[in-house]
């Protein structure tokens, strides 16, 4: 019994590795057959933590998880601002497992997997904002612009131009 608990959790843990190892990255191409050079930075600046609102849930008050927000957001940023976007994400996911309905956390999460050239996942998390930004017009429009560069990062021209209407 232990032995075949053993052997599933194996080929479990080897299938998972395969998997993640099939994900490679390319250097996307854009028109012309310019690829994009790694060192190139992508200019979207995340939400000042001062915007920041605390989440609307009926569990937890604005002074509880507000403050512990506005903390982890302005560390964030300072990572962000001095190009460890690894540890930038890594704060804002914990932002997020604290208020995880607040919009402006979910766009500087898409902003920061924009630097990093994750480009499926900043389109996720910046689509996950606007669902989440009802009424709020600005951070929508930072949004769609995030999607607009990711999706021409993608090659999705087509995409990218109707995103960069919704900008308007």
């Amino acid at each position: 019994m232990i032995y075949r608990t053993r052997l599933v959790f194996i080929i479990g843990t080897v299938v998972l590795i395969a998997g993640c190892g099939s994900l490679g990255t390319q250097a996307p191409v854009e028109e012309g057959g310019h690829v994009d050079k790694p060192e190139e930075r992508i200019t979207v600046a995340p939400i000042p933590a001062t915007r920041i609102s605390a989440p609307k849930t009926p569990l937890s008050t604005p002074a509880q998880s507000g403050g512990a927000i506005s903390k982890l957001s302005l560390v964030a940023l300072s990572e962000y601002r001095s190009g460890k976007y690894t540890n930038a994400a890594a704060t804002l996911e914990r932002a997020l497992r604290i208020a995880p309905r607040n919009a402006s956390i979910w766009n500087q999460l898409a902003a920061v997997r924009l630097q990093q050239r994750k480009w499926r996942l900043a389109l996720n998390m910046a689509a996950k904002s606007n669902a989440l930004a009802v009424n709020q017009e600005q951070l929508q429009r930072q949004n769609w612009l995030i999607m607009a560069k990711a999706y021409r990062a993608l090659g999705q021209i087509d995409k990218a131009n109707e995103a960069m209407q919704r900008t308007r």
